[in-house]
């Protein structure tokens, strides 16, 4: 019922068509590119829709000031005005929210969304202040300019604990960082030429380091590691899967500290349980007295070692006595 609105009928056709655009379910997120929090997948729908010309220049140029107004007023106070990019904003991340969108707009026949997404990690390898050296090339290059953009500082250490951290734990984020979502797509600046799925998206990855990481940069790398391999264990690759993404809902760790994480309350563990469709959340389960579906459920070890996924329980120091490890 558009004549409802004065002020949206009275435009003129093409502005009403640029308004319609905003409200649309494009699955993205301005968040997940700025942070590097989601592979290239996000941009799928937002390409597919330009391409079929269902999406002018106008169009898309508005959508991103829709993006800019509506973070702005994400928190509605004080009354004189929102103080969303003035007190809670950091400069750089505004800039960089402000720069991808010219990024964002070349999505096109030529330039897929892996293209355009590898272009804008190689653009904030670039201008990181301090500068961090060469663009990396080969495997993990796409790991180490995500994961730098994800922490959003402290990048030297981050990168002296990704040296540090295990050849494993290097590897499984080396690879899953690199995958793309997209079928068929792969970066070019990285040596991983595997186009099987499904890809991941850990949201609120960048919590995690941001948090975590700025007091144990490496735990927090293992730690991430380990939601890749577990949610991998749940999911294995198949070839059929190259252009799907699954969400990892990790809100229940964006607060915690590595040292919390290891540290879990007496009979409970973190836990990944897998959800209907293509999703999976973390979650604090009690374990004591409490039926735990382990078809659907994995155990995720933050501890300095790793289990193997197949070895869920293997639980039994979680627990005082005898009675109580007879309940796994």
């Amino acid at each position: 019922y558009p004549d409802v609105l004065p002020s949206f009928i009275g435009l003129p056709l093409a502005a009403q068509r640029s308004v319609r655009f905003t409200q649309g379910n494009m699955e993205y997120n301005m968040g997940w590119l700025v942070q590097a929090e989601a592979p290239p997948s996000m941009l799928s729908t937002l390409r597919n829709l330009i391409l079929s010309g269902m999406a002018s220049d106008n169009d898309v140029g508005f959508y991103f000031v829709h993006w800019l107004t509506d973070l702005a007023g994400a928190v509605p106070s004080p009354m004189a005005g929102a103080e969303k990019f003035v007190l809670n904003f950091p400069l750089k991340v505004l800039s960089a929210f402000l720069s991808s969108f010219a990024i964002v707009k070349n999505l096109s026949k030529s330039q897929p969304e892996t293209t355009v997404y590898e272009h804008y990690l190689r653009w904030r390898w670039e201008t990181h202040k301090p500068p961090l050296g060469p663009i990396p090339e080969g495997f993990g290059s796409i790991a180490k300019m995500r994961l730098i953009i994800m922490a959003q500082g402290n990048s030297k250490l981050l990168l002296a604990a990704w040296r540090d951290i295990p050849e494993d734990d290097r590897r499984v984020l080396g690879e899953e960082l690199a995958r793309t979502g997209c079928e068929g797509q792969r970066f070019r600046s990285d040596t991983l030429k595997d186009y099987r799925g499904p890809a991941f998206l850990i949201y609120y990855g960048p919590a995690l380091l941001q948090k975590a990481g700025l007091l144990d940069s490496y735990g927090a790398l293992r730690m991430l590691a380990e939601l890749f391999r577990q949610a991998r264990a749940m999911w294995p690759l198949k070839s059929n899967l190259g252009g799907v993404t699954v969400t990892i809902r990790i809100d229940a760790l964006k607060a915690e500290t590595v040292q919390t994480c290891r540290s879990p309350p007496l009979g409970e563990a973190w836990c990944l349980e897998k959800g209907s469709g293509h999703s999976a959340t973390v979650q604090l389960v009690k374990l004591r007295g409490t039926p735990v579906d382990w078809t659907t459920h994995c155990i995720l070890n933050f501890g300095p070692s790793t289990v193997d996924p197949g070895d869920a329980p293997g639980m039994e120091a979680l627990f005082e006595d005898e009675a109580d490890r007879a309940l796994v």
